[in-house]
């Protein structure tokens, strides 16, 4: 500015007194949140010369705002966006970040407790179950939320608004929830369980327990198959668990599995192979519980539990844990069928797809891939069992999925978080539209800018990555594995969950998609347990009744399979659909805002992306094509030079080398993706030596605290281990911080891959 004042004379009183004006108008209308809505009659308050300046004026405010370097937005040649950020907010996260900091703690000695030697979490989000950053961010979610429950501040902004179905809905269920876990009494639980045994009886009249000799008056009427299906319809998966899923060799094409079930309530743990005396004794005071409470006496509950855990055990080793059923050839229904006749599939899928009209040729081309030795085991065992222990197995099964008393003894605020919980898992749409509402005021508005914002990002990123592929030596003698690997690469997709808008839809569209929640909870939780199954098998049936794949929206798939709400805070990249599946509750402070300093946003939400982008070129990634597709197309001196430049990740630094290193490659190579993309794309003027500095501190401070998860059988390295060897790949890092070489933070074997 001083140069231009110099061309009008050098007048430098008059520089001074438009610079004050210029940031008068700034601070008026640039960093206004509505640009679009200055009123009109503002300009009528002036004289023709004073709008003649006033024009002028702004025209010299947006030419100044457009080539102002910014310094605190991820856009680094947007400065409309700095403007937008309030003035003390860099200050307050770089106050933030640098309290997690333990300055008595040497950087190139171990890294990760110089960066979070500090790091605490306030009582409120502990008691929210947070015990790392990103369990934070996710307890943080769960706070607000819960405040709104509760009455809290922002309720009434937005109970006021016409169109306010969905915040009811929520509203109900989650009230319905609470109040069930936590006012109880004799009367009430005799009519809660009432809900659940009407659906069973009209399943079939021929329940053990619920008749009054407790035993099937008829053993040949008692149709498992046929039964087993019903139950599905409401998500509850017995004896087999069938699952719509892409095609491994085709991913456009949706097909069943047909798995063993996961015996969830027997193990202590989901991820437990088997049971133990704990988890024995748990279930079985579980299932006593339950036969009491349909009017079984105490020694003949004890002996019913006994009986059902006796035969699910029967079941649990009939599993074999073999993994490569799921690449197995699909086959048709009929195919099926007639290999296995000791199971009636067709009554099976007759009673699950009950509700929709098919094809009058239907079993002919229902996929499925199956688990044949499992089914072909069940087959024998339930041949072998009374009717009256499968009855009995079969009503536990469909009461613990509704987990009937499942919480009784469970705290308040457990409670809460488990009603919480439900509505994110049920209504994800409507609770990420309620969540957005709360945090930001405006849904709508910030989906779209974030939108824009994070697919300038990835786009970055894709770029950056095209570059390394191009000149990765993993590729210099096949350079047709290099062009399938830059195809994929293209084709990669961000999916950032469709939130439907409050008031969009019709009101005959919200009764027929959404009843409104009344205020019992079974009938709720019944309800959208159907939804939800019927929501999942339209799309299938929709492809099955077209039985053309050309014709089949991808975009549908593309979505297929998995909803995100504002408790899910991890991103995914899914193999079969070759996208990145971006959750809504990720996107917020610390990790992300477009105010954030590019460097801050880069070592940490960006490398997220970045991590998540490098599965698709990891171990397990390589395997898949561009459209999500087993192919093993890799050409063998790709493979080899791959295997050569990834052996690095396999040394003493890395423990549970074999079993982590997936995810150790994606870390160190999405960091440096990360890293470089912000080099090329985000530098500027402003750029300052300590922003490397930054960048590796917030790469770290993504990984503050504990994960709480078994390291013994984890895909990940313990936060702690991730950070120091994942730094210890760059020597940038050691640049900046001035390690010595041989420290630990500078060994002298750096991993890079690409």
């Amino acid at each position: 500015m001083r140069k231009a004042c110099n061309l009008c004379g050098g007048i430098n009183h008059l520089l001074d007194y438009l610079t004050i004006f210029v940031l008068h108008l700034r601070a008026q209308f640039c960093n206004n949140n509505d640009n679009d809505n200055i009123s009109n009659s503002n300009m009528q308050l002036l004289s023709p010369f004073e709008s003649y300046v006033y024009v002028y004026m702004i025209v010299l405010c947006i030419i100044i705002t457009t080539t102002t370097v910014t310094t605190t937005t991820s856009f680094a040649t947007s400065s409309i966006t700095e403007l937008l950020c309030p003035l003390d907010f860099w200050s307050s996260q770089k106050q933030e970040y640098e309290n997690h900091l333990d300055i008595t703690q040497q950087p190139c000695d171990d890294f990760y407790e110089y960066a979070c030697g500090n790091w605490r979490l306030p009582y409120q989000l502990r008691m929210l179950e947070a015990g790392d950053t990103l369990t934070a961010i996710k307890a943080a979610n769960k706070h607000l939320l819960i405040q709104y429950f509760e009455g809290h501040e922002g309720k009434e902004n937005i109970q006021n608004e016409r169109n306010d179905t969905t915040a009811k809905r929520i509203v109900n269920f989650y009230t319905s929830c609470l109040d069930n876990r936590t006012w109880k009494a004799k009367a009430t639980e005799e009519q809660r369980i009432q809900h659940y045994v009407e659906i069973l009886q009209s399943l079939t009249s021929e329940w053990p327990i619920l008749n009054k000799d407790f035993v099937i008056r008829n053993e040949t009427s008692f149709d498992w198959i046929h039964i087993a299906g019903e139950m599905r319809r409401f998500g509850v998966q017995t004896f087999i668990r069938v699952m719509v899923q892409p095609n491994w060799q085709l991913a456009q094409q949706l097909i069943f599995y047909m798995m063993p079930p996961n015996f969830e309530w027997l193990k202590l743990r989901p991820s437990d192979s088997t049971y133990n005396e704990e988890s024995i004794f748990l279930y079985q005071r579980y299932i006593k519980l339950l036969m009491m409470d349909l009017g079984v006496k105490v020694r003949k509950a004890n002996q019913i539990a006994l009986e059902v855990i006796e035969f699910e055990k029967q079941l649990l080793s009939l599993v074999t844990n073999d993994q490569s059923m799921i690449l197995r050839e699909p086959q048709t229904l009929d195919n099926l069928s007639r290999e296995m006749p000791l199971i009636d599939f067709h009554k099976y899928f007759s009673s699950l797809l009950k509700d929709f009209q098919l094809p009058h040729d239907w079993s002919q081309h229902i996929l499925i891939v199956s688990d044949y030795v499992f089914l072909k085991s069940l087959a024998k065992i339930l041949k072998q069992t009374n009717d009256d222990t499968i009855g009995k197995y079969m009503l536990v099964q469909f009461l613990i999925h509704f987990e009937f008393h499942l919480h009784d003894e469970e705290t308040y605020t457990r409670q809460k978080m488990d009603c919480l919980q439900l509505v994110n898992d049920f209504l994800p749409d409507e609770l990420s539209y309620l969540y957005l509402k709360l945090q930001y005021g405006n849904s709508e508005k910030f989906l779209k800018q974030s939108e824009t914002h994070l697919k300038h990002i990835f786009q970055n990123l894709k770029n950056q990555f095209e570059k390394m592929l191009n000149t990765s030596v993993v590729f210099e003698r096949d350079n047709q594995t290099r062009l399938l690997s830059l195809q994929k690469l293209k084709d990669m997709d961000l999916i950032i969950p469709k939130v439907e808008i409050g008031g969009q839809r019709s009101p005959d569209e919200e009764a027929k998609l959404f009843p409104m929640l009344s205020d019992n909870y079974d009938s709720n939780l019944i309800n959208l347990w159907k939804l939800k199954i019927q929501r999942e098998l339209s799309v299938y049936v929709e492809q099955l009744n077209k039985n053309n794949l050309e014709t089949f929206d991808l975009d549908v798939l593309k979505f297929f399979g998995y909803t995100y709400g504002p408790l899910d805070v991890n991103a995914y990249y899914r193999l079969k659909k070759n996208a990145i599946e971006l959750p809504i509750g990720l996107l917020r402070l610390p990790l992300y805002d477009k105010c954030l300093k590019p460097a801050k946003l880069y070592g940490s939400f960006v490398y997220i992306l970045a991590h998540e982008m490098i599965h698709g070129f990891d171990y397990d990634g390589l395997n898949y094509d561009a459209t999500g597709s087993v192919a093993n197309s890799w050409g063998v001196k790709a493979i080899i030079k791959y295997g050569v430049r990834s052996n690095c990740y396999l040394n003493e630094r890395y423990k549970n080398d074999a079993l982590t290193i997936n995810e150790n490659i994606a870390d160190s190579e999405g960091l440096r993706l990360a890293l470089e993309t912000f080099l090329d794309h985000e530098m500027s003027s402003t750029f300052e030596v300590d922003d490397l500095k930054l960048f590796f501190l917030s790469f770290a401070q993504t990984w503050c605290g504990s994960s709480g998860v078994k390291v013994s059988n984890s895909m990940h390295a313990v936060h702690k281990e991730r950070v120091n060897n994942v730094v210890g790949n760059f020597m940038e890092f050691s640049d900046i911080y001035k390690c010595q070489a041989g420290s630990r933070m500078h060994p002298e074997e750096k991993c890079r891959i690409w």
